[in-house]
């Protein structure tokens, strides 16, 4: 199905496909070299000759490439009513209703970048439509975002589409990960953008509509449709759409963005390509024992966390972050001891998915006493920290990202990458 879906994407639905059976995770070597051998005759039929004898010809295929990431402005009548209606049958909505993108309503969205329109921000996955700046602008406004919200949009799209984010992966990955946006810095005050109390739920505009535009993107631009270019067989809620802000005003330590070398008055996106936040509670006020369930947590079974090689992002409430900063423990101590502590032996996992994981974390295996150990992560600084949510209770989470994903912070900037003081100086 996904390979349907891109092949058509790239202007070539002739091009041929050799089909290997799912899954290929943790499957014995004999039987990969069983699959390989059986499409072998496929693979070179479609290396040799097109089915229809004829060459591609690559500028036509750019072209349509192109023509992809364009949002047909051929509707006469521009009424919510029908304008809901039309994008819902092209597939251009997210499912809820959205708001119609006139032109005026666009180029009010355009005053808050010093970028020209058809900037090319770069290739969205699976489809690889190059996404520019007006693209951009016209999914903000359908997903309701004020137009001061648009460098923080602008922002997120640049670091979801940074090769190492693996946006192409996240994707079309049979996997529930979708990417959620965590801001830093001034900006995520001036806009109201909510880092405290609900955290990761409803109540706040920016929070809302910006996480949605980033999302509506993924598929206008992307074309991460379910069941086209998005082949996740779950799902979960932050693919409708995720934003939060660190709550810097409640955390004990240097916040995010300063940590990735950001001075404290730069304003940061960072993208987190992640499975729905896995809620952790610990009604003990002692460091020790919250950071040993945090570190159970982390690599609970069937957890992305146990079974892919990423960078994940753990979410402090600010009572826990207190607690901890009390004890003693600061972000580096926090990151050393739960990479000591939520390792696990390879030893006892289903042969598949011992497979696996050994594939998958090898870069994380160390051989300790004789045993195949799993860290979590490479090393410890892999592991993401920031303080977030309100003060009512002790609840901390987990986001558990995508096999090859890792955090992608960008500083929301100007044309010339200065940062921006406020989004407001881009129409003075």
């Amino acid at each position: 199905m996904l390979a349907n879906y891109e092949r058509k994407a790239l202007g070539m639905p002739a091009l041929p496909v050799a089909v290997v059976p799912y899954p290929m995770g943790g499957v014995s070597t004999e039987e990969a070299q069983r699959r390989a051998i059986a499409i072998r005759d496929d693979i070179v039929r479609g290396l040799t000759k097109m089915p229809d004898g004829s060459k591609l010809e690559m500028d036509k295929v750019a072209e349509a490439m192109k023509s992809k990431s364009l949002l047909v402005t051929d509707i006469d009548d521009l009424s919510y009513e029908n304008v809901n209606r039309t994008f819902y049958e092209r597939k251009w909505s997210d499912g809820l209703p959205i708001v119609p993108p006139t032109v005026e309503r666009v180029t009010a969205m355009l005053r808050y970048t010093d970028r020209a329109p058809a900037t090319v921000l770069g290739n969205m996955g699976p489809s690889w439509a190059p996404t520019t700046i007006h693209h951009v602008a016209v999914n903000a406004v359908m997903a309701g975002c004020r137009p001061e919200y648009f460098p923080v949009v602008v922002a997120g799209i640049e670091a979801v589409l940074d090769p190492k984010l693996n946006i192409y992966g996240v994707q079309g990955t049979t996997n529930p990960a979708g990417v959620m946006l965590m801001v830093n810095g001034p900006i995520a005050r001036e806009l109201d953008i909510n880092g405290g109390t609900n955290l990761f739920g409803q109540g706040w505009y920016a929070n809302g509509t910006i996480g949605r535009a980033v999302r509506l993107c993924l598929s206008n631009i992307g074309g991460g449709r379910p069941g086209e270019g998005d082949m996740s067989t779950l799902g979960n809620p932050n693919k409708w759409g995720s934003c939060i802000a660190e709550n810097e005003a409640m955390s004990p330590w240097i916040p995010y963005h300063v940590e990735k070398g950001y001075d404290a008055s730069t304003s940061t996106v960072t993208a987190v390509a992640t499975a729905a936040p896995q809620n952790v509670i610990e009604l003990s006020s002692d460091p020790v024992t919250i950071l040993n369930i945090l570190a159970r947590a982390m690599t609970s079974a069937g957890s992305n966390c146990t079974i892919f090689d990423h960078e994940p992002m753990v979410i402090i409430s600010p009572v826990q972050a207190r607690q901890m900063a009390e004890g003693g423990f600061d972000k580096p101590a926090i990151r050393r001891y739960l990479w000591e502590h939520a390792k696990f032996e390879l030893k006892g996992f289903h042969p598949t998915s011992y497979k696996a994981i050994k594939e998958w974390k090898q870069r994380t295996l160390r051989i300790e006493d004789g045993k195949e150990i799993i860290y979590p992560t490479v090393n410890p600084e892999d592991i993401g920290i920031a303080v977030g949510g309100g003060e009512s209770g002790p609840h901390s989470a987990i986001l558990a990202t995508f096999n090859g994903t890792h955090l992608i912070t960008r500083p929301i900037v100007r044309a010339d990458g200065s940062p921006l003081q406020s989004v407001h100086d881009l129409v003075r």
